[in-house]
């Protein structure tokens, strides 16, 4: 009998663990809060924690905060000493110390992770006398059959919003690879309800933004699919049992870290260039393996699908290459093996550890748009974008195997310079026109599109990427008008004012530098437009991108003269619906009769140019 008591005993001692852990370790932590011990009480775990910070900042700790365990167990905080939950907190010259209490946690739990929703996030504490054991996720393997993944169709979106400070507005950006915009915005019922239909082509891991709060909404949606999300009152989202990569969706919507470089571990210019090229693309290499073994981590103790874990690692390498191409012009101009070569494929490690042949990443909408972008702007492929051979061989010898990878396909089926190169094609043949000159163009680009097409060996992208040509190349210059609708409605109330002038709107926000640059060095131009009888400039933003008393301190300094609007945020979602674009600054040109005029390709304000390029009188 007293063996078997023994045994009990030991079984318990094995389960409760240490009750003590003395300067745990972490495995990520996207803050200066720093866990100095973790104690087991009977009744209660408490934290001590301290944290450092600027002297006249504040901080807070939300009730909201949690503690997570295996399998996702959540235990509550109860309370704190040394701070009052929910409050701000002035920093002080010396490191803060207070504690938190916690619901009792169990002792076989091997590590903990501190989260506060889309705040303070600590993963991986545990004890330093033990190591963390981490095994490798399982993934699902890469999709390579282009018939397997691309299917057209519509995918359905709903949800609902609980509590009482509902949101007005949702939209969808509709980034993806082709840089064609499906931009989408509903209108929330008065009891929470929102319903989107999204035109698809292959399923998509995205997110939702409404017009009350700056958190990503994340959801995963296929062609012809349906997809429903709970968004809870204290702005958690949920999805139901089994939902396909639910798991994955509400993680990241709830919980996920900021998994950009430099976001928990901020770098000065001078260490930057004290790093050099080859070590600071290290430290890059470095971050992104802590990422990818955090994924290893989060999809074990959340159990997540080995589909579930493949789109985050995809979106977390997709990450890591974005963030190498924009460094290397960071670092323009650099020597590398003595010269200016920005097509070396040494300075592409992470682009290069990419599947070229796994479409899957196109399901990371965001994260493909952007390194699509990055890939033939800034990347390897900048100044050849017109040498579609010069492409194709800096992508073999990135990937070293021959291409195309589906990221030079990504790029090349990128409108962002499509658009603007069928504009100046149709400049050029004007121009010769006029002058009577029927004589070859001076650059042919029906050359560089036929040349894309051939170096397309995706079937699917080579007609698709057809059809974005003809359609492009057959766009009226007419004008149009708009649609009937509330949206409508929103943007005559401030343009009908001037009706009898061309109006041109500019929508910005403080955020945006591009934004602010163009609106602090047109002071010149905006005072001779302002001595036109013809032309009114109209500027708008919204409210929750700019900040009334922000707005106020800018307008009064840059725009005191102009003609300016703060509009609710719902308000500035719907506009952006109307006109079909995500990102800023945008613009957009009224003739005097109040109708749109047809072109993708205003210029911008502050541009030497402006004026003439305008073409009013058009």
């Amino acid at each position: 009998m007293k063996y078997h008591f023994l045994s009990f005993v030991l079984l318990l001692a094995s389960c409760t663990g240490n009750k003590v852990w003395e300067r745990p370790d972490v495995l990520y932590s996207n803050s200066s809060l720093t866990v100095n011990s973790f104690e087991r009480q009977a009744d209660r775990t408490v934290l001590h924690l301290s944290i450092q910070g600027q002297p006249g900042n504040n901080f807070r700790i939300q009730s909201t905060t949690y503690l997570a365990g295996d399998n996702g167990k959540e235990y509550a905080l109860t309370g704190s000493e040394g701070l009052i939950l929910d409050q701000w907190t002035p920093f002080s010259e010396e490191a803060k110390s207070f504690d938190l209490y916690f619901e009792p946690v169990k002792g076989r739990e091997q590590a903990l992770d501190l989260i506060e929703p889309q705040g303070w996030m600590i993963y991986g504490i545990h004890d330093a006398d033990k190591s963390l054991r981490i095994r490798p996720a399982k993934e699902q393997g890469a999709i390579k059959d282009e018939n397997e993944f691309f299917k057209k169709g519509t995918g359905t979106l709903s949800g609902r919003f609980e509590g009482s400070n509902l949101p007005e507005v949702v939209q969808y950006f509709g980034n993806n690879a082709f840089q064609e915009n499906h931009h989408q915005a509903c209108k929330v019922t008065p009891d929470g309800y929102f319903s989107l239909e999204i035109p698809l082509e292959h399923p998509i891991l995205s997110y939702l933004w409404s017009d009350k709060s700056s958190k990503p909404l994340y959801f995963f949606l296929t062609p012809d699919g349906e997809t429903d999300i709970q968004i809870d009152s204290a702005g958690l989202v949920h999805y139901p049992a089994g939902s396909r990569c639910g798991k994955l969706a509400s993680w990241l919507s709830n919980a996920a870290p900021n998994f950009n470089f430099q976001a928990s571990d901020p770098m000065s210019s001078e260490e930057k260039d004290s790093l050099g090229i080859s070590g600071f693309f290290a430290r890059i290499g470095q971050h992104y393996d802590k990422m990818l073994t955090l994924a290893d981590y989060t999809s074990e103790r959340l159990g997540f699908s080995n589909e579930e874990t493949h789109l985050l690692k995809q979106k977390i390498r997709i990450m890591a290459a974005a963030r190498e191409l924009v460094s290397v012009m960071e670092f323009q101009p650099v020597q590398v093996k003595g010269q200016n070569d920005f097509s070396d494929p040494f300075l592409y490690i992470s682009m290069a550890k990419l599947d070229p042949e796994d479409w899957t990443a196109f399901i990371i909408s965001n994260e493909i748009s952007s390194l699509s972008n990055y890939y033939q702007f800034l990347g390897p492929m900048r100044g050849i974008r017109n040498d579609t051979q010069k492409m194709m061989a800096v992508d073999s010898a990135v990937f070293k195997k021959p291409g195309p990878s589906i990221f030079l396909q990504a790029a090349i089926m990128n409108g962002r310079g499509l658009s603007e190169e069928v504009k100046i094609n149709k400049q050029l043949l004007e121009m010769y026109k006029a002058k009577g000159n029927d004589q070859v163009l001076p650059f042919d680009y029906h050359k560089v599109w036929d040349d894309r097409l051939s170096a397309l060996s995706s079937p699917y992208l080579k007609a698709r990427y057809q059809a974005s040509l003809d359609a492009l190349l057959a766009e009226s210059e007419d004008r149009f008008d708009l649609p009937a609708g509330e949206a409508t409605d929103i943007f005559r109330r401030l343009v009908d004012p001037f009706r009898g002038k061309w109006v041109y709107v500019d929508f910005w926000d403080i955020g945006c530098g591009p934004c602010k640059q163009g609106i602090e060095s047109s002071a010149a131009l905006r005072k001779k437009i302002a001595g036109m009888d013809n032309l009114e400039l109209v500027f708008i933003t919204g409210d929750r991108s700019t900040p009334p008393q922000i707005y106020k301190e800018f307008v009064d300094k840059y725009l005191a003269e102009e003609t300016s609007y703060l509009i609710p945020e719902a308000e500035n979602i719907l506009l952006s619906q109307l006109f079909n674009f995500n990102a800023i600054p945008h613009n957009e040109l009224v003739d005097p009769d109040g109708r749109i005029v047809c072109g993708k390709n205003l210029p911008r304000l502050g541009s030497p140019e402006f004026l003439g390029q305008l073409e009013l009188a058009k």
